[in-house]
Parts: structure tokens; sequence; C-alpha cells
């Protein structure tokens, strides 16, 4: 599945403001939510970056992926 500029911009959400989760239960719940495995391990592999910069909408590396 191609994400879409909706789907990015939730999951930048999750991996801005989730802090408290671990790589593996962000990776469950992006599945659970749609993504598939591939997926999921690929976006949480950007946390730190959603997490420890300013991210501005339509320039995180997921725009490149998506």
């Amino acid at each position: 599945m191609k994400l879409t500029a909706q789907d990015i911009r939730w999951i930048e959400s999750v991996l801005s403001n989730d802090e408290e989760s671990t790589d593996d239960e962000l990776v469950a719940y992006f599945q659970d939510n749609g993504l598939t495995a591939q997926q999921a391990q690929d976006v949480v592999a950007h946390r730190a970056t959603y997490l420890n910069d300013v991210v501005f909408d339509g320039q995180g590396p997921l725009w490149d992926e998506g």
C-alpha cells in the first residue's frame, strides 16, 4: 500500500509525540492500523528524527519514501 499524505501526517504525529511506547509496540500499533510489517518497521526506523528534531510539514524523511 502506498502511503497517502494523510497517512504520513498521522505517522509523523505518532512518531513525534509518543515517547512512552517501545519500538516494538509502535510497529504493532502501525500494523494494527493498516501498515504492512515492512512499512511499520521502516517508519519506526525514523523515530529518533521525529522525536529529536523539528520536522516541518511535508519535509520529513517519510515524504521521500511515501
